[in-house]
């Protein structure tokens, strides 16, 4: 037993050392809070919030949804329509746990002959399988209401949180007498409450389908990213700069959920204008804002402050961030051009979430019986 507890013990002190983490000449012992003082607590980005991310998907399921999104899924004609499941056959949920519906021919013409159906019968039969575990419009309009209702809280919150920051007018105040950085209480409440937002819908979103899975791996690696940003900043006292960098990320994440909701719902118009005005803010903020502003502080300011490991570490998942962001910028102006010469815009992030030929059969055939 002694033996682990000296083993971990050396883990600690060389995962720990103030060489890498801190600026020359400041140890651990130097960052210990005060009565008046308070330095970031490193256990309280693993404990509050999973916690609160716990509390908010109680708090979702158990109110939100029944009071509120429900009642707004009704009033706007949201669905929550889904086909029947096909009936069971051993053989097909072998060929569809394999390949779902993207099947090679061959293997559904030898699948039809063995089991006397037609080929058709078999893709049918596939389609409606993947139909019936697909999310539906439904659901996805309740996850698109809960990250609206929480996008929007964080960005008023953050907002009035960072208005009487003296750092938000002058962002060298990020790096000067760094890291003596004492962390008010609604700073520390809104790093919280923004990493249980992340924790909660990440977890939520787990066990949904998706309708590519390179989709899913793209905005799950997004969401676990920004909770690995955050941890890192909050662990090494640059939380200033990461107040920041929240702030300048919630604005275009309001109009893109609410696009999302109009879409569901089938407002059209309403749909167009705030995918357009998500557009605009996206391009300011995370095209602009993000990489002239904050980024350009950090490479040629904050350089001049400090120079540990530490920080060369964080500009590296600031550079991963503002890569993820132009790769989002791509996708995001490939769908803009698709869809204006189109006639309509889409939400980038729904792109191909529509019902395919075989769904909107099988509802119309449904209705007409």
């Amino acid at each position: 037993m002694q033996h682990i507890k000296d083993l971990l013990g050396r883990l600690s002190a060389t995962l720990w050392q103030p060489d890498f983490w801190l600026p020359l000449g400041v140890t651990w012992d130097d960052l210990r809070s005060t009565d008046s003082f308070h330095f970031p607590v490193f256990s309280d980005v693993w404990i509050y919030p999973p916690a609160f991310g716990l509390c908010l998907m109680l708090f979702r399921f158990s109110f939100l949804e029944p009071r509120l999104f429900r009642p707004l899924a009704r009033s706007m004609g949201v669905s929550d329509w889904r086909p029947a499941p096909p009936a069971f056959d051993a053989a097909l949920e072998a060929l569809y746990r394999r390949y779902q519906t993207k099947v090679p021919a061959q293997v559904i013409v030898e699948t039809s002959e063995a089991n006397n159906l037609s080929p058709r019968q078999v893709q049918r039969w596939l389609n409606r399988k993947h139909a019936v575990l697909k999310s539906t419009k439904y659901e996805k309009f309740m996850d698109c209401a809960y990250d609206f209702s929480c996008h929007t809280f964080m960005c008023i919150f953050g907002f009035v949180v960072m208005v009487s920051k003296p750092w938000l007018w002058n962002i060298t105040l990020c790096w000067r007498d760094y890291p003596h950085h004492s962390i008010s209480a609604d700073v520390w409440w809104y790093y919280m409450l923004c990493l249980a937002y992340f924790w909660s819908t990440t977890i939520i979103q787990i066990p949904k389908p998706a309708h590519r899975v390179s989709d899913k791996v793209q905005m799950m690696s997004h969401h676990l990213f920004t909770i690995l940003l955050m941890v890192f900043s909050w662990t090494c006292n640059f939380v200033r700069v990461g107040t920041l960098v929240l702030v300048v990320h919630e604005c275009a994440d309001v109009p893109l959920q609410a696009a999302k909701i109009f879409k569901h719902a089938g407002i059209d118009t309403l749909t167009d204008v705030m995918f357009a005005v998500f557009v605009i803010l996206w391009l300011a903020t995370r095209c602009c804002v993000f990489p002239l502003w904050i980024m350009h502080s950090v490479f040629f300011e904050a350089t001049t402050f400090m120079f540990m490991p530490s920080a060369y570490l964080f500009m590296g998942l600031l550079v991963g961030l503002l890569i993820l962001n132009l790769g989002w910028t791509w996708i995001i102006l490939s769908i803009v051009i698709r869809k204006l010469s189109a006639g309509t815009l889409q939400d980038v992030r729904s792109s191909g979430e529509e019902e395919s030929e075989e769904e909107s059969q099988m509802r119309n055939g449904i209705k007409r019986e």
